[in-house]
C-alpha cells in the first residue's frame, strides 16, 4: 500500500470472495426525553478476499448519502485489513470529528466549507513488530463514500513520523480480521448457551492494542429485520478496550450461523455518542441487484 492507496491493485491479486451491502438507520436523542429515528440515511459494504497464494484482505466501508440524511449530512470512512503470512497492513480513514454534543454538531454543520479532514492511520505488521503512523487529508467537501478511490489517491505515501512497538503474541492484525475470528470462534457456544467459553480476542489497530470480548450471546431460529428475516441467527454483545487507556466502546452484532450467511453479520448497532444510535441491516435486494 504504497503511495495513494489503488483496490485495483488488491483485486488484481487478492480477488473478491465475498461483499454484502447493507442499510444504514440512525437515531438522535436531543436532552435525553426521546430517540428520534431516520431510516435509509445512508449505506455500508463489507468485502471478503482471497487469494489463490492464501493471501486474505478485509475491507468495510460505511458513510450517510447527503440525498437522504437530514441537513444532507455527508460523514464517512473506510478500513482495508491486508493479510499475507506473517506480514499485514492495515489502512483505516475516517472523516475527523471532536463534537461531543448534539450542538456542536450542528454547529459544525453550519460551518460547512469546501473541503473535509480525514483522519488516516497506516500499520505495517511482520510477526509481532507494529510500525504506525497517523496521516491528515484534506479532500473535496462534495466526496462521499461512493468516491472511495479518489480519496484513498490523496493519501500520503506514508506518514511524517512513524512509531514502532512490539505486539504480545497472538495480537490478530487488525479489527476486522479479530471480528471474523470471533464469529466463527462464537457460533458453537453461542448456540449451546456457553457464552463464557469464547475467549478475548487480542488485535493491534494504529498505535494501540485492544481487546475484543463476547459480554453475552443467544441464538434465535429467526431475525427479522427492517430489511427481511434472516434465520440461525447468535445475537451478541461485544465491548472493545484499548489495553493501555482501558477506554471501553461495546456493540451490538448479530449474524448467521448457516449457509451463505454463515458469519456474516446480518445487523449491528453502536453509539458513537451517547447521543447517537447507528444501525447497520443486510441489504439481500442490494446484493442480487
Amino acid at each position: 500500500m504504497q503511495g495513494g492507496f489503488s483496490r485495483d491493485a488488491l483485486n488484481a491479486t487478492v480477488p473478491v470472495i465475498r461483499e454484502h451491502s447493507y442499510v444504514v438507520n440512525a437515531k438522535v436523542r436531543p436532552l435525553l426525553l426521546f430517540w428520534i429515528a431516520r431510516d435509509n440515511i445512508g449505506e455500508a459494504r463489507l468485502t471478503w478476499r482471497k487469494g489463490t497464494d492464501g493471501r486474505r484482505a478485509f475491507e468495510f466501508l460505511v458513510g450517510s448519502d447527503p440525498a437522504r440524511a437530514p441537513r444532507h449530512i455527508n460523514r464517512w470512512g473506510f478500513i482495508v485489513e491486508a493479510l499475507n503470512g506473517d506480514k499485514a497492513e492495515v489502512l483505516g480513514v475516517m472523516q475527523g470529528s471532536s463534537v461531543e454534543t448534539i450542538e456542536e454538531a450542528e454547529a459544525q454543520l453550519d460551518r460547512h466549507g469546501n473541503t473535509s479532514t480525514f483522519k488516516a492511520a497506516r500499520t505495517m505488521i511482520d510477526g509481532n513488530r507494529a510500525v504506525s503512523g497517523s496521516m491528515t487529508v484534506e479532500a473535496p467537501s462534495r466526496l462521499t463514500f461512493r468516491d472511495l478511490d479518489a480519496l484513498l489517491a490523496l493519501i500520503p505515501a506514508g506518514p511524517i513520523s512513524l512509531r514502532t512497538s512490539e505486539l504480545p503474541p497472538g495480537t490478530q492484525k487488525g479489527f476486522l480480521v479479530a471480528l471474523d475470528l470471533m464469529m466463527r470462534d462464537s457460533v458453537g457456544p453461542c448456540q449451546a448457551g456457553r457464552a463464557k467459553d469464547v475467549p478475548t480476542i487480542q488485535y493491534v489497530y494504529n498505535q494501540a492494542v485492544y481487546d475484543l470480548s463476547l459480554l453475552w450471546c443467544d441464538y434465535a431460529s429467526e431475525l427479522r429485520t427492517k430489511t427481511g428475516a434472516f434465520a440461525d441467527v447468535v445475537d451478541a454483545r461485544f465491548q472493545v478496550m484499548d489495553t493501555k487507556t482501558k477506554y471501553e466502546t461495546k456493540f451490538h452484532l448479530s449474524f448467521g450461523t448457516s449457509g451463505d450467511l454463515r458469519e456474516v453479520p446480518v445487523r449491528a448497532v453502536f453509539w458513537p455518542r451517547w447521543w447517537m444510535e447507528v444501525e447497520m441491516e443486510l441489504n439481500r435486494a442490494a446484493d442480487s441487484s
